[in-house]
């Protein structure tokens, strides 16, 4: 059975009325189920799609600062964490909550573009912004902590850290410009791709339920 939204007085006598989180489960159950994978590829994939894109800025960002730092094996593990696994989580977290749940509860609320530009914004500010902040203050604290590089004090000197910083940092910046606009486009092109999957499979839900209804087939709908 196809989903849809009424206000109290427009729902038919039959009516299930059923909770924003039902509706959800009851969608992927769908999603997950459909046998036809090309048709729901992006509600299946994007968000794992999304947060590796940042799982892999993360790891390059964080691999340019510990080599110009010369850190090696010095906090590998302490600094892949929350630079590396952190954005990935997030990006897939805030990509199902805050795109994806509206597009498969509310898929008419907004405009497609709007949804497209949050996705992209949220992709670029966690996937891109986030480890590109972090990455060297995490670089310059092993690096002070295991001696590796000569750095000024921070409390003493802030202009020469900054001015170190800035030195590090010009080489990848147009790598990181770049980065931004295709995790931006692809989160745009995906979020897309969600929305027009979803709504052709609302109109399939449609059909099936009008075939059904045509037939005289008794319909259930379980949660």
């Amino acid at each position: 059975m196809a989903l849809s939204r009424a206000k109290p007085d427009q729902l038919p006598s039959d009516a299930v009325v059923i909770t924003e989180d039902q509706a959800l489960r009851y969608q992927w159950k769908i999603i997950t189920a459909w046998d036809k994978k090309g048709d729901v590829w992006s509600l299946r994939y994007a968000p794992g799609i999304l947060s590796a894109m940042a799982a892999a800025t993360g790891a390059y960002v964080n691999n340019h600062y510990r080599t110009r730092l010369r850190l090696g094996g010095h906090g590998r593990l302490s600094s892949y964490l929350p630079i590396v696994a952190v954005p990935a989580i997030f990006t897939m977290l805030s990509h199902k909550f805050f795109v994806q749940r509206p597009i498969l509860i509310s898929p008419f609320s907004e405009c497609p573009v709007c949804t497209q530009m949050r996705g992209a914004a949220f992709q670029t500010a966690l996937g891109v912004v986030y480890p590109t902040i972090l990455a060297p203050f995490a670089a310059f604290m092993f690096a002070t902590r295991c001696f590796t590089y000569r750095l000024p004090s921070i409390t003493e000197n802030p202009k020469e850290v900054l001015m170190l910083y800035r030195k590090f940092t010009r080489p990848i910046v147009p790598a990181l410009a770049t980065i931004i606009a295709i995790q931006a486009f692809i989160a745009m092109y995906l979020t897309g791709e969600e929305e027009r999957q979803n709504f052709n499979l609302m109109l399939r839900m449609k059909e099936i339920e009008h075939h059904l209804e045509e037939e005289h087939m008794p319909q259930r709908m379980d949660f």
